[in-house]
């Protein structure tokens, strides 16, 4: 146990440089093996399916739903965070998607803005010491909102760009993505905390240990499949990067207006901004392989490669305003 925590820690501390790995090591393999992923194409989709139920499934361990009754009380952060994860981000997805090359990496970069908040936007509040009871409640909610409003914006944008996409399956595909590892993760949250008093704590190293082993082999995947796309047109790699550095940098200004302009709190701030700025990218990779196909989960392989580097750099920002 002490030695699966030990790799735990270290894979946190060097997470952005493992997920640039990742990446390269997609590309490459991709580039070079192209006509056997293209033989393969049918049982890689699947793989990636399951790898991404897999890279969720943890985070749900970890989810306590008891925690939503504080979020439902506080109306001025659930106003916030509603108006930003199922409003803002989408609408600005939408923008930045015009600037790509091709309908379904459109679509996929919306989808990849649609999906709710990583679980990781916890950790992260934990380490702002924000307040982690919203932030739970938050993603939770989020969820909840994702599979009302994310197939209402896939149809639209579909219908923008000409592409008929039947909203049962995007219904399906999202429920897929989440209700799926949610109701799987509940159960073994209740087997193992309230039928076997496992220790929270204990097995906290290992979901994170197995969350993360997911989404590296899950993004070298991704990315191999599409290697081609992304060589023969480096610029869409570029447009996805900046483009979700400018929403997230977008999200954050316009969430420090409404910080100012209904007082939130600074605890509050931090776990709105973190369920904001991280979106489940796994999730997004689900939708894009069941509901829409082709090049579509080039967004959700390539975002993580920008996402916690602006979460990190904002952690900085925020010790900052803590110590004054």
């Amino acid at each position: 146990m002490a030695k699966i925590a030990k790799i735990e820690r270290t894979m946190k501390k060097y997470l952005l440089l493992l997920t640039i790995i990742a990446l390269i090591a997609g590309t490459i393999t991709g580039y070079y093996m192209a006509p056997t992923i293209k033989q393969h194409k049918e049982l890689l989709k699947y793989i990636i399916i399951i790898l991404a139920i897999s890279t969720l499934y943890p985070s749900m361990i970890k989810l306590r739903l008891g925690k939503i009754g504080r979020a439902i009380r506080d109306i001025k952060s659930l106003f916030a965070a509603f108006l930003l994860t199922l409003f803002i981000m989408p609408v600005l997805s939408m923008l930045v998607a015009n600037y790509l090359p091709e309908p379904t990496i459109k679509l996929g970069y919306v989808a990849a803005n649609i999906v709710p908040a990583s679980s990781a936007s916890v950790g992260y509040v934990l380490l702002a010491e924000g307040s982690i009871e919203l932030a739970t409640s938050l993603v939770f909610i989020s969820i909840l909102g994702s599979l009302f409003v994310g197939p209402l914006y896939l149809e639209y944008y579909g219908s923008l760009e000409m592409i008929k996409i039947p909203i049962s399956k995007i219904a399906i595909s999202m429920l897929i993505a989440l209700i799926t590892p949610l109701v799987l993760g509940q159960i073994t949250r209740y087997y193992l905390i309230h039928r076997k008093q496992v220790d929270e704590r204990k097995i906290g190293p290992h979901l994170s240990f197995i969350t993360m082993t997911c989404m590296l082999i899950l993004i070298f995947l991704l990315i191999m499949s599409k290697a081609r796309i992304i060589v023969d047109k480096p610029n869409i790699a570029v447009t996805i990067v900046l483009g979700q550095a400018f929403i997230i940098l977008a999200v954050l200004a316009i969430l420090w207006i409404i910080t100012k302009t209904l007082r939130i709190g600074y605890g509050e701030h931090a776990a709105i901004a973190y369920v904001s700025m991280t979106k489940n990218e796994s999730a997004a990779t689900i939708i894009s392989a069941v509901a829409l196909g082709g090049a579509a989960t080039v967004a959700p392989a390539i975002i993580p490669a920008i996402q916690p580097v602006l979460c990190i750099i904002y952690l900085h920002i925020l010790a900052r305003i803590r110590r004054r």
